[in-house]
């Protein structure tokens, strides 16, 4: 990652990097992300692999952070990184501009699925689109339609070409998980279920069978979603008291 920000302001990005990482407040870890995502902005013009590098580690940090702002500005991040990749190989710019059947399966349009799945973003979009807040939910959503018209043909049905995959089994359990989170607020691990969110052919059916669009809907529709969900309470709580282990049996 070294030769993706200029020396002098390696030791900064290792600095900002342990804030998002350790600092028990949402204000700092805020400001760490608006930061990367200018960076982003601006120096997206370096080697692929220091920039996937980069990605997947702020990705990795903000997964597991229970700041509902710092979510959102690591997809935010997720989506600059996913549309300076579509234009380097390129893919239309528009996120929901019709890709031509012809270019669907060529090696372009593949690079940037292998990509996407080695910087760990399906396993970060997905579970988001749980998430006990409502706007991270929806721009997770609004990623993976973009997403989905870029790698996908719209003609393909929901039930085309999950029956000779393997991971098919899997996918149907994301499916069913996926509409039960928009009312439980809950994803479960995937352990022996099958989802492998870093194979791009499982990754391409999930983004061919799961309906993202009625998700979507239903996520608009749930006015109620952020104000009346406990568990996004809880986080709300825990995250301002900064230790979850030392402080969650008071927070119950």
């Amino acid at each position: 990652m070294t030769n993706f920000f200029p020396s002098l302001k390696q030791k900064l990005l290792d600095g900002l990097q342990e804030i998002l990482s350790t600092d028990p407040e949402g204000f700092p870890r805020r400001a760490v992300m608006s930061i990367f995502t200018m960076w982003l902005k601006e120096s997206c013009t370096g080697q692929l692999e220091e920039t996937e590098q980069f990605v997947s580690a702020v990705v990795q940090t903000a997964a597991h952070d229970l700041d509902w702002e710092v979510k959102l500005g690591c997809l935010e991040l997720v989506q600059i990184f996913c549309t300076h990749m579509f234009c380097r190989f390129g893919l239309p710019e528009c996120p929901y501009a019709p890709v031509p059947s012809a270019v669907t399966g060529s090696i372009h349009q593949n690079e940037p699925l292998q990509m996407f799945c080695r910087a760990n973003l399906f396993s970060f979009l997905f579970r988001s689109l749980c998430d006990c807040d409502k706007p991270v939910g929806q721009k997770a959503c609004d990623i993976l339609l973009a997403l989905k018209s870029h790698f996908c043909q719209s003609s393909i049905t929901d039930s085309q070409g999950t029956g000779d995959l393997t991971a098919g089994h899997g996918i149907h359990w994301l499916q069913r998980t996926l509409r039960q989170g928009s009312l439980v607020q809950n994803f479960p691990t995937d352990d022996g279920n099958g989802v492998d969110f870093q194979d791009p052919e499982s990754m391409m059916l999930a983004l061919t069978t799961i309906d993202l669009v009625e998700l979507h809907n239903d996520l608009n529709k749930c006015s109620d979603y952020v104000e009346k969900s406990p568990q996004s309470l809880l986080e709300d709580i825990l995250a301002t008291v900064g230790t979850v282990e030392e402080n969650e049996a008071d927070c119950y």
